[in-house]
């Protein structure tokens, strides 16, 4: 999106230029020029770039005589070097690196040449940072660049540039970044080659340079711009807090950024604990009190303390919602057919009694301190678990038999009353959530810094319930501002590690914002809300007008009186005895399936459902390349699981979105049974919906293109996957 601008920025400015320039001649305009310059660079218009500064400069110095050559206006000699050093052959790269030294010597000899434009700066980039610290950054970046191995030499002199860059302008946020991504490169150098004495000289001033580096860049563009300098300070804070020179160095820090600039970490720090902005604070850290952690749930407890100090209400009514909202996503009911199916399997398929008594147990204790006091099964339940007590205390199998009958008999009324489960009513299954009304609280999701806080007005009446076998429900939260909140009530889940892939999420989009070849394509991936209320349950935002791929496919297949397992009836018709076959085998009888079938039901779901073939050709586009994007990003998190259940299609753009980030890191490939051994899912009904190019159009440009974002910013990346 960013380059695309920049293209439709440029011919207007040359539009405007052209008219300009009758008026006033380039010379007596350098600023508007070298900005036109730069806009052209950027979006990749080099031939135009040159020409534009061979105007400037009034000769070209690709032909000019030696002692004519590079000499001009030092902004427009900088504009020039960095249009050369752009070319990407290195040994332009070279000849700008030498010439810029130079051009650094002559300003710092002699200062007062040094061009002062009519708003009294040097830069027209940015006209609060003077040339010269430009001009040392960028010195320094480029033999950075230029290294192919850190030595002590190079290192003194690009830390040198990086320094004098920080002298010239202090409150540059760009040149403080540098300096503490250096420190931080140095100290992992040093500390690879076994020097961890001198490594440790290096992290007090990487420190410095990312605070310095957040509170300048917090005034000039937001603190979202900063979560990765904010994630590699984490880091070093993490790994080497317990030093006195950096707990010195992160007290001073910390006195020059702002409150809300840990808001966007609030879950990394929470999971080692500290903050101090309520509304924000509040779900993570009730969270956090449920840990089985007990030094985690100390610390969040005396932290839910002291805030409960200042601000009472607001921590009662948290702790209220919290607590309604993890009953309603799991009821007693639901709780005992879990509990009741899983001791089953443990006694009839493994006959593991003590396992099947551990599984049991809390429950019946939870039951016997007056849970489910009006319960139909309550009673049956207390005689069943006499039943185990008995055969704890004689041994005797008849015991068990009794329990298991009257468990049985519990589990099949349950089961029945489960499947007829489409609606909760709030007033039955948590009254006091209905009766909340205009809390402190903030809509979980919706805080930002320094915006009004949209607080809970009230709880819709009803919840639906999600035919699937967890059973979530969709829960409507009525906001003060008068907006209607949808969540994914889930239980049974823990929705942490959601949480922190929506985080990586939203750093791979600004990654992919700020890179030309990926921002001109538009490429993004799906966030949405994510608040874990404790280890096993949260809410989700609801994300609008999406269907799941295997929705889609059956209600295609449905119309057309399409057996939805019609691959698989294949696979057992030509081979009943399929699992016991050995793979040469399972293979062939795979291919027969595939021969057989067409596989171009998602294809003709999104021809069908577009109403031009416009449209159908903008959603097919964003299809591959959001499927293309994820697929990248999910091989970079291991990620598994990826069923056509959790792979959901916007009706409207087309793109792919992904839900259910539970098997990340590789555990389905690494899993016992059945693993998942391929990088990610790509099947072919998702190539034959690519169309003409299957994967070697779109799809493979995408994710070359993704895949290269990724790995230049590798160690942004990595602090956020780390912390």
């Amino acid at each position: 999106m960013i380059t695309v601008l920049r293209v439709v920025v440029v011919t207007v400015w040359q539009a405007l230029l052209v008219v300009r320039a009758l008026v006033l001649p380039p010379s007596e305009d350098i600023e508007t020029w070298l900005k036109f310059s730069s806009l052209c660079r950027k979006s990749g218009r080099l031939s135009q770039a040159r020409s534009t500064l061979v105007k400037l400069l009034q000769y070209d110095p690709e032909i000019s005589p030696e002692n004519v050559r590079y000499h001009g206006p030092p902004q427009v000699m900088l504009a020039y070097l960095k249009y050369q050093y752009s070319l990407g052959e290195d040994l332009k790269r070279r000849e700008a690196f030498v010439r810029l030294q130079n051009l650094a010597m002559e300003l710092s000899s002699a200062p007062s040449i040094q061009p002062v434009t009519p708003s009294g700066f040097a830069n027209v980039a940015n006209p609060s940072v003077p040339l010269l610290a430009r001009v040392y950054l960028i010195l320094g970046s480029w033999q950075w660049s230029l290294s192919p191995g850190l030595d002590d030499e190079s290192i003194q002199d690009i830390l040198a540039a990086f320094t004098k860059a920080t002298q010239y302008a202090n409150k540059w946020a760009k040149a403080w970044h540098k300096w503490a991504l250096f420190n931080t490169a140095v100290m992992s150098h040093y500390t690879l080659r076994g020097f961890p004495d001198v490594a440790a000289q290096f992290v007090v001033a990487a420190v410095t340079g990312y605070f310095h580096s957040i509170a300048c860049g917090a005034n000039a563009k937001g603190v979202d711009d900063s979560l990765q300098d904010i994630l590699r300070l984490l880091t070093l804070w993490f790994n080497h807090g317990a030093t006195v020179e950096v707990q010195m160095a992160l007290k001073k820090g910390f006195s020059l950024v702002n409150i809300n600039t840990w808001l966007v970490v609030l879950p990394q720090i929470i999971a080692r604990i500290h903050s101090n902005n309520h509304a924000a604070l509040m779900y993570p850290l009730l969270v956090a009190c449920k840990s089985i952690s007990n030094l985690r749930r100390a610390a969040a407890q005396e932290v839910v303390d002291k805030v409960r100090q200042r601000s009472g209400v607001l921590v009662d009514q948290a702790q209220l919602v919290s607590k309604e909202l993890i009953r309603v996503a799991i009821l007693w009911h639901e709780m005992w057919h879990e509990a009741l199916e899983e001791a089953s399997r443990l006694y009839f398929g493994e006959h593991n009694i003590e396992g099947m008594l551990k599984v049991l147990e809390p429950l019946h204790e939870m039951l016997e301190e007056g849970a489910m006091k009006n319960n139909a099964y309550r009673q049956e339940l207390l005689e069943a678990y006499e039943c185990c007590m008995k055969y704890k205390r004689t041994g005797k199998d008849a015991e068990l038999t009794q329990a298991w009958d009257i468990y049985y008999h519990v589990f099949r009324k349950i089961d029945k009353q489960l499947q007829s489960l489409t609606t909760l009513d709030l007033e039955s299954v948590s009254p006091e959530l209905l009766e909340c009304r205009n809390l402190e609280l903030a809509v979980p999701g919706t805080y930002i810094a320094d915006a009004p806080v949209v607080t809970i007005a009230s709880f819709a009446r009803q919840l639906v319930v999600i035919t699937s076998k967890q059973r979530p429900r969709k829960l409507t939260i009525h906001g003060s501002d008068g907006e209607d909140y949808a969540f994914l009530l889930k239980g049974h889940e823990d929705l942490r590690q959601d949480e922190r892939v929506m985080q990586l999420f939203g750093l791979v989009n600004t990654l992919l914002e700020n890179s030309r070849k990926t921002s001109e394509k538009d490429l993004s991936i799906q966030r949405y809300s994510v608040i874990p209320l404790s280890p096993n349950s949260g809410l989700i935002g609801w994300v609008p007008n999406c269907d799941t791929l295997h929705h889609l496919i059956r209600e295609y297949r449905d119309a057309r009186k399409i057996t939805l397992n019609q691959e698989h009836k294949y696979m057992l018709s030509f081979a009943p005895d399929y699992d016991h076959l050995p793979l040469v085998a399972k293979v062939e009888v795979f291919e027969y399936a595939l021969q057989n079938t067409e596989g171009n039901d998602l294809s003709r779901v999104l021809w069908l459902k577009s109403r031009t073939s416009e449209v159908w050709l903008e959603r097919r586009t964003n299809y591959t390349r959001s499927l293309a994007v994820m697929s990248m990003v999910g091989y970079l998190l291991g990620l598994g699981d990826r069923h056509p259940s959790n792979l959901m299609l916007h009706r409207f753009s087309g793109k792919i979105l992904h839900i259910d980030f539970g098997d990340c890191f590789e555990a389905s490939m690494n899993r016992e049974k059945f693993p998942e051994k391929v990088p990610f899912r790509l099947t072919r009904m998702l190539v034959k919906a690519m169309e003409v190019s299957g994967i070697e159009g779109n799809f493979r440009s995408t994710c070359e293109n993704v895949m290269q974002v990724l790995r230049t910013n590798k160690d942004s990346v990595m602090a956020m996957m780390e912390v």
